[in-house]
């Protein structure tokens, strides 16, 4: 079921850590009613500041060799300086370690996603993308993604601790603790949510599960929304799709409404999404310049210039859907006037059509998404009560009039853009600091499991992958796959599931063992295919390593464990155990279990970038 709210008086902080801005909401749980954003920021003015409601996510190194690693970050990145220097931007998508993709997808990256990229990709004259130079730039400062998002996140506690201090008294804040709630897109691997786990613990948000908590994009979207609009307009059993659009990714979930005072739901459908943020607007625009300009003249503008033009192609994106002109403006400084490219005192004029030849390829993508929602519902025969449109690119009212005006097997479904919708996620993360979780069932995105190795059957085939086990006095067959949760598993939050294990340690003949024998290593691995194989060297390619658990029994008394003698006179210690996986505010938490009881030590091992 829903995390239960904590009682504590303490500060809750809501954080939607975004690929491209960052935004802070704060309230204190004896007013919670009493919502603030944070709305000013360093070097942040009304000139350079368009939303204050939002920060850049960049960071540039000043000396990243010091203790703490000197940077500014955010607005106190120079943007107007002739001389400035690019920052590092998007290492948010850093984090994640495979290519976001589709998991109603079978193929990793599904034809739309090949589509929208070979759209977007540009010649091997061009400058490579930010995400690119990103990378390349973290080789070069021998840092990692999570670095860089460590660094960030402490300026953003920090500033948010500032703001926090401003607003109330002194001793007031003083004697309360502060939560942090950061929002994570629900189709992350397990890989990168535990890497913003480390990262906020490195950036002083405290401890996991105590101090701060993790939440996912659509479910802080779902809080927030459900929250504005009015209740008596949903049914208990209705659903809703979230669709947050954000500068990265574009997340979805569905959930059913499965009582509304107090509110709660649960997934219907398990969330998907894809690269296709605003980010690739910019990208198609860059793209677009380049084509009406030549690289050359575009190589030459000064960074100011070209972060002028950027700035200026931001308010059309706002704009376009919102009017009926035909032409848009952009700056183009330093270029002359050009009446075939519609070029006049330092302005291009875009036509409608070219803009939404910019936005149609990522639109496209987006309501493909929502549209395979949609069909999963309605397969299942589910009431769809609205789409839910959130995040930055969630308050294009091009995104939102697209869906409106799409048929979904029939239906016409009533789109919802709530107000402060490109704030939503920071609000709804609050919320569920606050409030608790509303979200009491999900479901599992992929399958989990471990291989083992088992008895071996005659006539099944398998007599190439067949060993002796000495042990257990018989044959058996390598790496089965165990599937202990299968994918689209109903889970609660806090619910766990038990893998079972048995080792054998052999005991010399002189009767020694040592305590490393004691210690084993198993990977936990994962499949996005729906029908995952039973066997790993079936189908090697579609499974991955989430971790490597360790698992420690070294400290546990001899004389606890079942003393075995096979056929040949060897002798072993029979060792059987437990391990206890839960999802905790969609993060993994293990245990290790023996003869029922909590013992010895289990840690898990990730494979990150």
């Amino acid at each position: 079921m829903g995390k239960a709210k904590s009682n504590k008086p303490r500060f809750v902080c809501g954080i939607d850590f975004g690929t491209t801005f960052t935004s802070v909401a704060f309230a204190h749980s004896s007013s919670p009613d009493e919502v603030k954003l944070v709305q000013t920021w360093p070097n942040g003015t009304v000139s350079n500041n368009d939303s204050a409601d939002d920060v850049p996510t960049q960071v540039l190194y000043v000396n990243p060799r010091t203790n703490p690693r000197t940077k500014l970050w955010g607005y106190e990145v120079p943007t107007d300086s002739k001389d400035a220097v690019e920052p590092l931007k998007w290492f948010k998508l850093l984090l994640q370690e495979r290519p976001v993709a589709s998991t109603s997808s079978n193929n990793g990256e599904d034809r739309l996603v090949s589509s929208v990229r070979s759209l977007l990709q540009r010649a091997s004259l061009l400058p490579a993308t930010p995400l690119e130079r990103t990378a390349e730039k973290l080789k070069v400062l021998n840092l990692k993604p999570v670095d860089v998002a460590t660094d960030f996140l402490s300026s953003v506690r920090e500033h948010a601790f500032k703001c926090i201090s401003a607003s109330y008294d002194k001793d007031f804040v003083a004697q309360s603790k502060i939560e942090y709630i950061l929002t994570i897109p629900a189709i992350w691997t397990d890989q990168a949510k535990a890497l913003v786990v480390q990262a906020a613990r490195k950036a002083k948000m405290g401890t996991h599960r105590v101090n701060f908590h993790l939440v996912s994009e659509p479910e802080a979207a779902a809080a927030y929304t459900f929250r504005v609009i009015q209740p008596h307009n949903l049914k208990v059993g209705e659903s809703i799709v979230v669709c947050d659009a954000g500068g990265g990714t574009c997340d979805l979930v569905s959930y059913e409404i499965g009582n509304l005072i107090p509110l709660m739901l649960n997934e219907a459908v398990s969330g998907t999404g894809d690269l296709c943020g605003s980010v690739y607007l910019d990208q198609a625009f860059d793209k677009y310049i380049r084509q009406l300009l030549g690289n050359a003249r575009v190589d030459r503008m000064k960074p100011r210039a070209r972060q002028q033009m950027a700035k200026s192609f931001e308010r059309v994106k706002i704009r376009f859907g919102n009017t009926t002109d035909s032409y848009f403006e952009v700056i183009v400084p330093g270029i002359a006037d050009d009446d075939e490219l519609n070029i006049e005192d330092g302005f291009h004029s875009m036509s409608s059509a070219a803009l939404q030849a910019i936005f149609d390829p990522v639109v496209d993508r987006i309501v493909e998404l929502v549209r395979q929602q949609i069909t999963s519902l309605q397969r299942q025969q589910k009431r769809i009560a609205a789409i839910l449109l959130v995040g930055g690119f969630g308050s294009s009212a091009y995104l939102k009039q697209r869906i409106e005006k799409t048929n979904f097997g029939g239906q016409k479904i009533q789109v919802i853009q709530p107000v402060n919708a490109r704030t939503a996620i920071a609000r709804g993360a609050l919320l569920r600091g606050l409030d608790g979780s509303i979200v009491y069932e999900k479901r599992c995105r992929v399958h989990y499991g471990i291989t083992a190795n088992s008895p071996y059957e005659p006539g099944q085939g398998l007599e190439a992958h067949r060993f002796w086990n000495a042990a257990h006095d018989q044959f058996y067959v390598l790496d089965k796959m165990c599937w202990y949760i299968k994918k689209e598993a109903v889970i609660g939050d806090n619910e766990s599931v038990t893998f079972p294990f048995v080792r054998n340690v052999q005991i010399s003949p002189a009767g020694e063992v040592y305590p490393h024998d004691f210690i084993f290593e198993d990977d936990l691995m994962a499949c996005d295919l729906d029908a995952a194989p039973d066997f790993q060297w079936k189908n090697p390619s579609a499974l991955r390593r989430i971790c490597t658990v360790r698992s420690d029994l070294s400290k546990i008394p001899l004389t606890r464990f079942t003393a075995v003698t096979n056929c040949m006179g060897s002798k072993f210690y029979r060792i059987t155990f437990n391990l206890k996986l839960s999802f905790v505010g969609d993060v993994m938490n293990f245990e290790l279990l023996f003869q029922g009881k909590r013992c010895g030590s289990v840690t898990a091992k990730y494979e990150t970038i």
